[in-house]
């Protein structure tokens, strides 16, 4: 079952989490002049891992390939409603971040229409 990270839009959005066997600090700001919501995520003793992730709707893993600590899990930003991550007030509201552990497979975004 993939995780809700309780991410919000408003008040501090610094969060600490679980994610596999690991805890992480996850921060999240809004840019308004590129209209895109960004994450960072630090370890426990606030050690950069990852700076400026993009939260975009569509991506299907948001940090693969990009630090061996999540080797095989996912960050998905996804929209029930179909809307992008675009507004400040979007995060948490019609945007929402889920996590997928190594034993979770991610649902299929898209079909290749080349395959099949």
């Amino acid at each position: 079952m993939p995780q809700l990270i309780p991410f919000t839009n408003d008040g501090d959005r610094t969060i600490t989490v679980t994610l596999g066997e690991n805890q992480f600090v996850l921060e999240t700001y809004y840019l308004p002049n590129i209209k895109r919501w960004l994450m960072d995520i630090y370890d426990m003793d606030d050690n950069p891992i990852l700076l400026g992730i993009s939260l975009n709707v569509g991506v299907g893993n948001l940090v693969k390939g990009k630090t061996p600590l999540f080797e095989g899990q996912a960050l998905r930003c996804v929209s029930p409603t179909g809307e992008e991550n675009g507004t400040p007030t979007s995060l948490g509201t019609t945007c929402f971040v889920y996590y997928y552990g190594t034993d979770e497979t991610p649902p299929q975004l898209y079909k290749d229409k080349m395959i099949g």
